[in-house]
């Protein structure tokens, strides 16, 4: 009932202002980035291979080791100091970076004070700052702080923008469409708007949904070696490759797609090695992130620069001794301890036939019934 009523303010709103402005909504394909064109190591006339009917089998892990290593005491204490001193260094800089472009006091100078993301973001959500009144007069001034506002956003590098207009506001939606931002979700009370500023570059913003789908590879090569990477938003935070799920873009997809991406290793899928749900995420939807086995068909890093910090082949074992505070971290790590040394094998994908378009979807499960006569 909620998203019927949206809807028909969306609409309503859309057909007083007469706005003829499509919906940003575009699958923006990310595999071949302008930058990776002309790497010889990422030849991009080959698809990404996916095992899908595999039958589990752990053919690129070595035999289990029965030898354990500890993390000695003084070690611990080196990881303690380093991830504490890289926080401060993140919380600082998210401190200088609220100061500056969250300051109450922009609006004296005609520009929209927002709360800036990890992300070199702007999100607008103060609706108190915007001209009162519902005249040509307050839509005149709406139109200068605009400008002022995406001037001094553009200057200062910010890249996503984010104003959320109440319907209250509603007469001020056509100068954001004017001044090139889209729609980008709208609820019961209120419509999102945005804006991508860097010239040259695709639109990276996330498009809105019920839930956000995330993916991360557990890859593993016959040394008992995991790929791990570090953001340049969590620069002290070791972690699996992954991203989020693209429109239309199966898990066992994402997953070779989002590691190929940030890491430059070509791989196939093999599992399904659990997932995680979680409520209250981004714009209060839920997330669920599933945990892929890749298996690796090439071995030479090439990371992509604006996305990964650190990037690395690292024993197993170093990554379950790894000291954090994330608790999903700390579940990877054990399922891919448990993939790679105890024979836990995970879900496997099986095409079956879509029954509402052309082509197959996938179930993911651990057993050995045989699904080949369900596939288009």
């Amino acid at each position: 009932m909620k998203s019927q009523f949206s809807f028909l303010i969306f609409r309503n709103i859309i057909n007083k202002y007469n706005i003829n402005k499509k919906i940003n909504c575009n699958n923006i394909n990310t595999i071949n980035k302008n930058n990776k064109n002309n790497n010889n190591n990422k030849n991009n006339n080959s698809k990404f291979k996916l095992n899908c009917n595999n039958n589990n089998i752990r053919y690129f892990c070595s035999k289990p080791i029965t030898t354990t290593t500890t993390t000695t005491k003084t070690n611990l204490l080196k990881i303690t100091k380093n991830m504490s001193e890289s926080s401060k260094l993140l919380d600082n800089k998210k401190i200088e970076l609220n100061e500056k472009y969250n300051d109450p006091k922009l609006i004296e100078k005609g520009i929209l004070a927002g709360i800036p993301d990890i992300f070199d973001g702007i999100i607008v959500k103060d609706t108190t700052q915007y001209p009162k009144g519902s005249g040509e007069d307050s839509v005149s001034k709406f139109k200068e702080i605009i400008k002022n506002s995406l001037q001094f956003w553009t200057e200062n590098k910010r890249r996503g923008i984010w104003i959320e207009i109440p319907e209250t506001n509603s007469i001020l939606i056509p100068t954001l469409v004017e001044n090139g931002f889209s729609f980008h979700h709208c609820q019961s009370n209120y419509i999102m708007l945005t804006k991508w500023l860097p010239i040259g570059e695709p639109n990276k913003l996330p498009h809105y949904t019920s839930h956000f789908i995330g993916c991360g590879g557990v890859v593993i090569n016959d040394r008992n070696e995991i790929l791990l990477i570090t953001e340049k938003q969590r620069p002290d935070k070791w972690k699996i490759p992954g991203g989020a799920n693209d429109p239309g873009e199966d898990i066992c997809e994402t997953a070779v797609r989002e590691v190929w991406e940030e890491t430059g290793i070509r791989t196939e899928f093999v599992s399904i090695l659990g997932l995680r749900q979680l409520h209250n995420y981004a714009f209060n939807r839920g997330d669920i992130y599933f945990i892929c086995a890749l298996k690796p068909l090439s071995s030479e890093i090439n990371s992509d620069p604006s996305e990964i910090a650190q990037c690395k082949w690292a024993p197993v074992k170093e990554f379950t001794e790894i000291e954090t505070p994330f608790p999903l971290q700390k579940s990877v790590s054990r399922l891919a301890y448990d993939y790679c040394f105890n024979g836990y094998k995970g879900m496997k994908a099986s095409a079956v036939a879509n029954s509402l378009r052309a082509g197959n979807s996938f179930v993911y499960h651990g057993s050995d019934t045989d699904f080949e006569d369900l596939k288009q």
